[in-house]
């Protein structure tokens, strides 16, 4: 938000909050509220009532009618970022993980991704820890609580089997041999079929699929949580798999990498 990445404008908003909120008669009671200098202070007040911002009225520094549309304007831009970034970043105060070994009530825990799955371990340092809120034994689900930290997690990658469209003879038009070997190439933990005519090629090549639907999203979701996965995708579906991958990757610090492998 340009807002907050500009000091200036942060400053500004700032004197025209409180000089609506405030009686100000002399420079220093604004500079001692904002924690400035009376000099810098000085600075903004000259800058904004040449820009019509600020004026002073029977002796006290007021917004004008333009200053006040302006703080108005951008709280509301303020207000709107907040909510739109809290529901982003929603706060987790429990969340559910395996046991990866026996963990007692109240025990402090590391946590992992392992296979997808969120695991918890006692006596294993982690960047990401909790406290156990129930005991548990290996296998079974607890929750945990006071979280700290950030999963030690990084993307896993996404492998495209482009087989040809169903007007290109689909499935039909596949050899066995070269899904085999390009899912071995793969490595792939997890094995999707976008379409029809994609699981009617895995279903005549007898792979067990893992995602047959809400492929897209579920795919991504796979890929975030550090599994690799192979998604069988006809030819006229590549350029919309790409592009959600894409849009993922553009809220992601680190990005899931993708490659498309032709398989006919």
């Amino acid at each position: 938000m340009q807002l907050l990445r500009n000091l200036g404008d942060m400053t500004r908003l700032l004197i025209l909050r409180e000089t609506s909120t405030r009686h100000h008669a002399v420079q220093r009671t604004i500079a001692d509220a904002l924690g400035m200098t009376v000099q810098g202070a000085s600075e903004y007040l000259r800058s904004m009532e040449r820009e019509r911002l600020i004026q002073v009225v029977d002796g006290e520094y007021r917004p004008t009618i333009e200053g006040v549309r302006v703080l108005h304007e951008r709280f509301r831009e303020l207000r709107e970022f907040v909510n739109r970034t809290s529901r982003d970043l929603a706060i987790i105060e429990v969340t559910a993980a395996f046991a990866g070994n026996r963990i007692d009530r109240g025990q402090r825990v590391g946590l992992f991704m392992e296979g997808g799955d969120l695991v918890a371990y006692s006596g294993r340092d982690s960047p990401s820890t909790g406290r156990a809120a129930e005991a548990a034994d290996k296998g079974v689900d607890l929750p945990v609580t006071n979280l700290q930290g950030i999963v030690d997690l990084h993307p896993g990658r996404i492998t495209l089997l482009r087989m040809p469209a169903i007007a290109d003879g689909g499935s039909r038009a596949v050899e066995s041999p070269r899904v085999r070997k390009a899912l071995r190439r793969s490595r792939a933990d997890v094995i999707a079929a976008l379409d029809v005519p994609a699981k009617a090629l895995a279903e005549r090549v007898r792979l067990r699929l893992d995602i047959r639907l809400g492929v897209i999203p579920s795919v991504i979701e796979a890929a975030e949580r550090g599994l690799s996965v192979a998604v069988i995708v006809p030819e006229d579906r590549v350029a919309s798999v790409v592009a959600a991958i894409e849009d993922a990757n553009e809220r992601l610090v680190d990005k899931i990498a993708y490659q498309t492998v032709p398989i006919a």
